[in-house]
């Protein structure tokens, strides 16, 4: 079993870290094209540790409840033990698809939902060639029976990671690496708190994050219905509505 992480990873080797291959992008560029990536993983290219790390160092800067850094990480670079959180992600996903009733997945008639599932399948296939994986934990359990399922306990356990995490994903991005955020595990969470020695009932699993370069770095903005359909000002957006 492993040995549960206690903090962010240690920090650089002999004071100084290499010199980092970087994306030439802007601030918005960034933040519009830092994609879930699951066919354009490299999974054949070795990750440092040191290049992990410093996203993480990069990451822990944002924001987070009472600034309690009561976030909790574990990388997983031992391709015995990736294999074996593969093979947990892989269940974890025969237990969603499972859960579908007769209309099956109720994003099916998304714009680009064929790309979205040969995509989603190609990574299933290959999560156990990822040079390495990210598991996020956070304190405290929103599930019932706990006594934090109340909304404002639920918005403040994810309001202390999530921004986090995205800033470990456009940090991985801005290098020339990319990742998928991937929730499928968590119907076996148990499983994977077991594997990595995680105290289930204390740590709540964000999701799992494989981590490679990028085959090539020339990603897109993606399709999202536009702003007017989706926003109100003052009050609920209703549909035609002009917000004035």
């Amino acid at each position: 079993m492993l040995g549960y992480c206690p903090g962010l990873l240690g920090g650089q080797r002999n004071g100084r870290r290499p010199k980092e291959p970087a994306v030439n992008l802007s601030n918005d560029e960034l933040l519009t094209t830092t994609r879930a990536v699951r066919k354009r993983l490299d999974f054949e290219k070795p990750v440092t540790r040191d290049v992990i790390e410093r996203c993480l160092e990069l990451a822990v800067q944002a924001p987070n409840g009472g600034n309690m850094n009561s976030w909790r990480w574990i990388v997983i670079d031992d391709p015995d033990i990736v294999a074996k959180a593969a093979d947990i992600y892989r269940g974890g996903m025969a237990d969603f698809i499972a859960s579908f009733d007769d209309d099956g997945y109720v994003g099916k008639n998304v714009p680009g939902a064929d790309r979205i599932e040969t995509s989603t399948t190609h990574l299933l296939e290959n999560f156990h060639r990822s040079p390495a994986l990210l598991l996020p934990l956070i304190p405290g359990r929103t599930d019932p029976p706990g006594p934090q399922t109340h909304v404002f306990w639920q918005a403040c356990q994810w309001g202390s990671i999530v921004q986090a995490v995205w800033s470990f994903m456009l940090a991985l991005r801005a290098r020339g690496l990319g990742s998928a955020w991937t929730t499928a595990h968590l119907w076996r969470e148990q499983d994977m708190a077991d594997l990595l020695g995680i105290p289930h009932n204390i740590y709540m699993q964000v999701g799992l994050f494989p981590i490679a370069y990028t085959l090539g770095t020339d990603f897109k903005p993606a399709h999202r219905e536009p702003l007017s359909t989706v926003l109100g000002w003052n009050g609920f957006p209703t549909p035609g509505s002009t917000g004035a």
